[in-house]
């Protein structure tokens, strides 16, 4: 065959295959009844998924059956999509309405009972290791500052997960078993964590060049003032330890920028239960000057207190470490400045 020949045979195959593939795509068109079975499969497999996902059904909060999920999205997927093909009408519009109601919503409350129990099971392990931790008082350790913040973290996100999650019942029962008792644990490190980070932060805040004198005054104060909530006893103890470490060397750095005059020594006529007496070195002799306490010396329990001399506002810390009855306690002074 020459070339000639050929070219026209090769376009009127061309031109038949542009009429037939029509009909091809007409012939492939779903069924409105082939797309209602498909729903039908999805809307069976809903149901059973609906029945997992539901405390009151199958009291116990357990992952669904993750093979029936993934098959319910399975069918799901395939019947919307051949619904989407059909004409616009109100088949169509049932049968969107039907795959809507019965299917969609059951996958989207599963997706939420899912993510609620995941979230769940971090705060079950979280409390686990804090609730260790607490029975056991061992405390001073970095990770219970870290897992009590983690805890917390992982209790805000479960509150928005849960609004999420369908049912009264189910939602009870999520936060009986986790986060009841991840709150219980909580509130019993509050203190602990609260003081323990003061002092990491003043800590911190120690290590640097330029050191912030007021901000350190601020945590020590703060941490301070809440050693007497922390329990057991040897953890209080060991938080006032670090404390007065940090004093220590605080004291050491801040007595460079001290203004007014200095004292070495003080004592009490009453044991230190009202008053204080200060003795200020006024380089050609020492002046004694009484203040009144807010409250008493107490053995092993550390003090911040303030006085004014003179136009000048002092900063103590006190550390009374001798049980002798009106013995004089260790003192630190950790600011001095002027009264503007």
């Amino acid at each position: 065959m020459n070339a000639k020949k050929l070219l026209p045979s090769i376009l009127s195959f061309f031109l038949l295959l542009s009429l037939v593939t029509p009909s091809i795509e007409v012939s492939a068109a779903v069924s409105p009844a082939y797309a209602e079975s498909l729903v039908k499969i999805a809307e069976t497999n809903g149901t059973k998924l609906k029945k997992q996902i539901s405390y009151e059904y199958n009291k116990a909060l357990t992952y669904p059956d993750m093979k029936l999920f993934n098959q319910t999205k399975d069918s799901y997927a395939k019947a919307l999509k051949a619904v989407s093909s059909l004409k616009n009408g109100t088949t169509k519009t049932n049968l969107q309405s039907r795959l809507a109601t019965n299917v969609k919503l059951h996958i989207d409350r599963a997706v939420a009972y899912i993510d609620a129990l995941t979230g769940g099971k971090k705060i079950e392990a979280l409390t686990k290791d804090l609730r260790h931790q607490v029975d056991n008082e061992i405390l001073m350790l970095p990770r219970t500052s870290e897992y009590y913040h983690k805890l917390s973290f992982e209790i805000r996100k479960q509150a928005i997960l849960l609004y999420r999650v369908y049912g009264k019942s189910t939602r009870d029962a999520i936060l009986a078993k986790y986060k009841a008792p991840g709150e219980a644990v909580k509130n019993e490190l509050a203190h602990f964590v609260t003081v323990y980070d003061l002092v990491q932060s003043a800590n911190n805040e120690l290590s640097y060049e330029e050191v912030d004198i007021y901000y350190i005054i601020d945590l020590l104060v703060a941490a301070n003032d809440m050693l007497s909530t922390i329990k057991p006893d040897h953890v209080q103890m060991a938080l006032q330890s670090d404390i007065v470490k940090i004093v220590q060397e605080f004291s050491a750095i801040s007595e460079y920028e001290f203004e007014g005059p200095m004292f070495d020594t003080v004592f009490s006529e009453d044991f230190y239960q009202t008053s204080l007496v200060v003795n200020f070195d006024m380089m050609t002799h020492i002046e004694k000057v009484p203040y009144e306490l807010e409250s008493p010396f107490v053995y092993n329990q550390t003090q911040i207190i303030s006085f004014e001399f003179i136009g000048y506002e002092y900063t103590v810390f006190i550390y009374p470490y001798d049980s002798t009855p009106g013995a004089s306690p260790r003192f630190y002074i950790l600011d001095i400045s002027f009264i503007q």
